[in-house]
Order: C-alpha cells, then sequence, then structure tokens
C-alpha cells in the first residue's frame, strides 16, 4: 500500500525542496507540472563563509558548525558533503506553539510539514547510500512526521521506531504519566544498511589482557545441545574436539587460534583446555533494543558549567547509543545534525569516538537565535578550540549558536582535548 499524506502545501513544498537539490549543481530544474517557487536561485544559492566573509568549502571529515537557517545551509553542504553522511540526528521544533526564528515555520500541521519537507529532501541527498536519519520528536507531531518521512524516503526504507524513555515520576499528570519520547527511522536504502548494534551485555567477563580490555567467553565452543545435568562439564575440551566434532570442527578452531580470536587456557584438573573467545570491549556487540533509557540532558551540562542554560538539553548518552548504533564499525563516519540546540550532538560524536579511539567527525547547524533563558547571562564564553576564531573572551552569549560552539569547546576539553572544529557562516543568497 502506498503511502498519501496530502496537506495544503505540499506540491510547493516538494517542489521547492527538488529544486534545491536540482540547483546545487545544475541551476534551476523542475518536475512536470510544478510551478517554479519564489524567490528565483541560481548564481545566488547559498555559500558557507568563514569569520572573514570569505567562501569556505570544508573538507567532508572537518568538524563543522555552521550558523544559519537549516535549509540554505543543507543545500550549500550539498557542495562537499553530498552522499557523505552516515547518520542525521535530528530534534527538529515540536510545534508547541512557541516562536521560532526559522521565517517558513507555522504553529499548524501544515506549516509544520511544510517547513519540514525541503529539509528532509535535503538531508536525504547528503546521506550515504547506507546512510540512515534518525527523527526525534514527542506525540504532537509524531504521527505527521511518520506519514511524511514514508513520503520522502519511501515506506520501504522505514525502519521502525525506538522508544526514548526521558522522565520518570510526574505523578501531577492529569491522565497518564508521559515519560517518553519517539525517535522515527528511516534508511535512504534500507536494503544497504546493517544492523543496529551497542556494546554487548552478557555474561561473558572483562579482563585486560596485554593491557587491553577484552570480553571474555570460556563457553562458545560445547559438548553438545540442550539441557547439561549440574556438576556435569559442558564445555568442550580443545582435546577432545576430534572425538567429538572431527577434524573439520578442529581445523576451524585452529584458523581462529592462529587470528587471536581463540586462546586456550588451562581447565580442570586433567590437564586440558578449554577454548576461549576473546573480543576487545570496544568491538564487542550485540543488537539495540527499541527502547532506550536516558533520562534528562541537563546532567550533561552541569559538568561544562552550562548547568541550566538551556531548556531540555537531549542526553548525550541517548545520541551517543544512537550514533554508535550505525557506526559501531565505522569509526571514520560523518554525523549531522541540523537542528543543534546546545550542541549534544558533537559531544555525542566525542564520546563514541572516545570509547573506540574513532575519529567520527560532527556537522551541526544551528540559527543565531535568542537564548531565552534566566542563566544566559550567568555564562561566560571560556577560551576556544574552534579553527576560525576561538580566542578566549569575556563576551555573554545571547545566542543558542553561541552556547552550541561554547558547548563544543568544553566538551572538547573532557573527551578530545586536540579537536578542532570551524565555525561558519551560511549566505543565504538573499
Amino acid at each position: 500500500m502506498t503511502t498519501v499524506l496530502e496537506w495544503p502545501g505540499k506540491a510547493a513544498a516538494l517542489a521547492l525542496g527538488r529544486r534545491l537539490i536540482a540547483d546545487s549543481e545544475t541551476g534551476p530544474s523542475l518536475g512536470e507540472g510544478e510551478r517554479e517557487p519564489e524567490p528565483s536561485l541560481g548564481e545566488d544559492r547559498p555559500r558557507l563563509r568563514d569569520s572573514d566573509g570569505a567562501a569556505h568549502a570544508p573538507d567532508p571529515h572537518e568538524n563543522l558548525l555552521v550558523v544559519g537557517d537549516n535549509q540554505p545551509a543543507l543545500q550549500a553542504l550539498l557542495a562537499t558533503h553530498r552522499g557523505r553522511v552516515k547518520v542525521v540526528y535530528i530534534d527538529p521544533p515540536y510545534n508547541t506553539g512557541n516562536a521560532h526564528t526559522y521565517k517558513d515555520h507555522g504553529h499548524d500541521h501544515a506549516s509544520w510539514l511544510s517547513f519540514m519537507t525541503p529539509r528532509l529532501l535535503l538531508a536525504r541527498e547528503l546521506m550515504r547510500e547506507d546512510g540512515v536519519l534518525f527523527l526525534h520528536l514527542d506525540d504532537k507531531e509524531s504521527a505527521w512526521a511518520q506519514l511524511l518521512g514514508h513520503e520522502i524516503f519511501g515506506e520501504d526504507n522505514s525502519l521502525g521506531t525506538l522508544i526514548h524513555q526521558r522522565a520518570k515520576g510526574g505523578g501531577n499528570a492529569r491522565s497518564f504519566v508521559r515519560g517518553h519520547d519517539y525517535v522515527h527511522v528511516w534508511a535512504r536504502d534500507a536494503s544497504r544498511v546493517g544492523p543496529f548494534l551497542t556494546e554487548k551485555k552478557s555474561p561473558a567477563k572483562l579482563e585486560v589482557i596485554d593491557g587491553r580490555r577484552m570480553l571474555v567467553e570460556t563457553d562458545v565452543l560445547r559438548a553438545g545441545f540442550g539441557r547439561y545435568a549440574r556438576g556435569s562439564e559442558r564445555r568442550l575440551m580443545y582435546e577432545d574436539i576430534v572425538a567429538v566434532k572431527g577434524e573439520k570442527k578442529l581445523a576451524e578452531v585452529d584458523a581462529k587460534l592462529a587470528t587471536g580470536e581463540y586462546i586456550l587456557r588451562p581447565w580442570g584438573s586433567d590437564g586440558k583446555h578449554a577454548v576461549v573467545r576473546v573480543t576487545p570491549a570496544e568491538k564487542a556487540s550485540s543488537k539495540m533494543y527499541s527502547i532506550i533509557k536516558a533520562l534528562g540532558g541537563q546532567n550533561d551540562l552541569e559538568p561544562l558549567g552550562l548547568g541550566g542554560v538551556f531548556s531540555y538539553p537531549k542526553p548525550v548518552e541517548l545520541v551517543k547509543a544512537l550514533v554508535a548504533s550505525q557506526t559501531f564499525f565505522d569509526p571514520d563516519a560523518i554525523v549531522l545534525d541540523f537542528f543543534a540546540g546546545s550542541g549534544t550532538t558533537a559531544q555525542a560524536v566525542m564520546a563514541a569516538n572516545e570509547r573506540d579511539q574513532g575519529s567520527r567527525s560532527f556537522v551541526l547547524v544551528q540559527t543565531p537565535e535568542p537564548l531565552r533563558s534566566k542563566n544566559a547571562k550567568a555564562v561566560v564564553v571560556g577560551g576556544g578550540k574552534g579553527r576560525t576564531g576561538g580566542a578566549a573572551t569575556d563576551a555573554e552569549f545571547p545566542t543558542i549558536s553561541e552556547l552550541t560552539a561554547e558547548r563544543i569547546r568544553r566538551a572538547a576539553g573532557i573527551h578530545a582535548p586536540s579537536l578542532t572544529f570551524t565555525e561558519l557562516e551560511v549566505n543565504d543568497g538573499e
């Protein structure tokens, strides 16, 4: 069954998104029957610029903070990042009725859908063939968002919905305690996407072997299947492999002993050896569960000296889990967040790299909208790691994008002292 979602302005929103993509390379291009939206683009398409106003074409693996409206920013990124992004995580406006600085964002379902459509089309164009997009939101827009995602990516490329348990308590709730959000997941091409992984939690124990944390499993080879009598040894000793499993099995075990995947360990009192599998802790994985418990995000800001400055930041542990789930064995991946907020995604990428010594990079986009917080002026911008103007200053920051930059700097001091990032502005061609 084909998913059909209709709303006033749908045709114009789709036409705009397609035109932004086409115009990034070849100039305006419209589908059959589509009218050209205003204003015209073409040679005035958006560009990324550094703090001196000079055009800047970033390296695809450069850590970036792009300041400006994310629609022109995404179009500008097509020049360098098209088809390169492995993970997109976004936490867009929830249609709560609060004011937002995006020029094209209203406060009803139709406006929200028209607002999101060109941005999702651009994001899809930036994704790798095996790329995934995580769309995080509450139940006010969840149903509409799910249908919109099916429109943009195709229903066959929907990978399901994760539940983020974000709170507990709330006994004063009118009907029931709302303690979770939704994370809808789509692939650019579902057939190319591997399993969603997390660190393995098993009966195996962690040991330090030759200075490295290893997951040690001592019963990977068993004498048979089924239940074992109490007190009987279920492990198949190396010396008994031929008698029980044959020469072929012995050859398989010997091959894994040669690669270091297996080791032999003395076992019991008769001088025999158990076959033991050892896996580096950072590579020991299991399938992700669909419910992720990560309470709050304010606690992540406290160690950075930013506590209370930003309302409802997403938990680092949540975004780290999402990023790692699709980059577990891809430590050089690019991660994009074009509703960056306080910069949780940048810190999550740093934490993921810290776990496995990876070199994942982040691309964040955030509008310079006012930071409406009673504590905003209590925080002072410190010394920075930014490659373009990260000098120390005593100026207080009035915008969310300035908070984003400062959080990146402070988080790097904890997770990645050598990290650098480039702060750019988007010239939207107007």
